[in-house]
């Protein structure tokens, strides 16, 4: 059956970047979350091809088998590519079959220029896992060590890398820090003698003994009931109103033995906003957490600009001038550049073109992902949707693509794309993108 064409163009690359997201998955609640997204866009579009697949990836949620799952998500993307190809549903292609294992026996040799260049980023990417709060910064951390065992060839870290599963859900802190600092010194013996080695024998030491658990039941009855607590402090009109949904938080909190929730409820004034939020936390969690106050509200978001026009860098720092929460702090025409601005600015968005001198965009994107920098929206005409360079930005993990209206150089930027362009950026830095002009 033929598809419509223009919704084939609108849906690939949203099934696309659907399917990185569950190919980047650690958790059960996650990939339904993604599975339940793709399932409805492939039933919007009418392709029983994706429908059946999506249904064969399900199977791997119970027990929940996550290299299954981003092998499922791998074979979702490459055959709506084929269904976009076709124009219409096509008999999906059979995966190529696995790779046998790594062999036992080390590498022979390793180029000794490329072990150089790895131990000091490597040491830093063990040094962020180490230091990593929650389960997304770890993820970051991970994701920038797996790349470069990768790059090098060294089939034993990535071996040890597999060790870090367990441990992101339910996140564990302790069991991160023992294995970054086994990773450190495995990857140090490795630089030492030049070739890959076996892995160590032990598992990671096991971490002390954390926080006591919560009753999942009691956890899942109390969670709704706090929220809508902090729903009617939020909304109370009146000191005795508030006294009153303060009271009801506080027997909660101490029904279950939540010390941080009865310190944040202790006196007033009471940050309901707060409130719900630890309580989100808590409940994820399954055990009670530190209270750990946000960081104070930017009056603005300072923003780096990075493209070898300077004329289309002046019409992004102008389309974004229009904005009162946005500040451009700096610029640059090429990638090099750009990573050197990074560094020294730390801007909390980077509005980045893909084609330029000395380093494209693709090669800033994958230093900002060991780096994590602020966040990233793509500026340019290379990028179009369902594109290989798009997919790659997407998985990357670029927070929005802007395309230029006339090719590389748009001096029709501001009027075509400057609505969509504020609005991507707004939601790319974490600003309520209905408050755009």
């Amino acid at each position: 059956m033929t598809l419509d064409r223009e919704m084939l163009d609108a849906f690939v690359p949203e099934f696309e970047a659907e399917a990185v997201r569950l190919a980047m998955v650690r958790d059960a609640v996650a990939a339904q979350r993604a599975l339940d997204q793709l399932r409805a866009m492939a039933a919007a579009l009418g392709a029983p091809s994706l429908t059946r697949m999506l249904e064969d990836a399900g199977l791997a949620l119970d027990p929940l088998d996550l290299p299954a799952l981003h092998q499922a998500a791998e074979a979702l993307a490459r055959q709506a590519r084929a269904v976009a190809e076709a124009g219409a549903d096509v008999a999906p292609v059979p995966a190529a079959a696995p790779a046998a294992p790594p062999a036992a026996a080390p590498a022979p040799s390793l180029d000794r220029e490329i072990l150089d260049a790895l131990a000091p980023e490597f040491e830093e990417a063990c040094a962020r896992l180490a230091a990593a709060g929650d389960g997304a910064a770890a993820g970051r951390a991970l994701d920038g060590l797996r790349a470069l065992a990768g790059a090098a060839g060294l089939a034993s870290l990535k071996l040890l890398l597999d060790r870090a599963l367990p441990l992101l859900d339910p996140f564990d802190a302790g069991g991160l820090r023992a294995l970054a600092a086994v990773l450190s010194a495995h990857a140090a013996r490795i630089v030492a003698a030049g070739e890959d080695l076996p892995p160590p024998a032990e598992p990671a030491p096991a971490p002390p003994a954390g926080p006591a658990a919560l009753d999942p039941e009691m956890l899942a009855a109390f969670a709704p009931e706090f929220q809508a607590g902090c729903a009617r402090l939020a909304a109370a009109a009146e000191e005795a109103e508030a006294a009153r949904a303060a009271d009801s938080l506080r027997a909660m909190a101490e029904a279950l033995g939540l010390d941080s929730l009865r310190a944040l409820l202790a006196e007033p004034p009471f940050d309901a906003m707060a409130l719900a939020a630890h309580a989100a936390a808590i409940a994820i969690a399954g055990h009670d957490l530190p209270f750990a106050p946000a960081a104070p509200v930017q009056a603005k978001r300072r923003v780096l600009v990075v493209d070898d026009s300077a004329m289309m860098r002046r019409l992004v720092r102008e389309t974004l001038a229009a904005d009162p929460d946005f500040e451009v702090v700096g610029e640059a025409p090429d990638g090099l550049r750009a990573l050197a601005a990074l560094r020294e600015y730390r801007p909390d968005l980077t509005m980045l073109d893909i084609e330029m001198p000395e380093l494209d965009g693709i090669g800033v994107m994958r230093r900002w992902a060991l780096e994590g920098i602020g966040a990233v929206v793509i500026v340019s005409s290379a990028a179009r949707p369902g594109s290989a360079t798009a997919v790659e930005a997407r998985r990357l993990g670029v927070a929005g693509i802007v395309g230029k209206p006339s090719g590389a150089l748009s001096p029709d930027l501001k009027q075509r794309q400057g609505e969509a362009l504020i609005r991507t950026a707004r939601r790319a830095a974490g600003l309520p993108v209905e408050a755009a002009p």
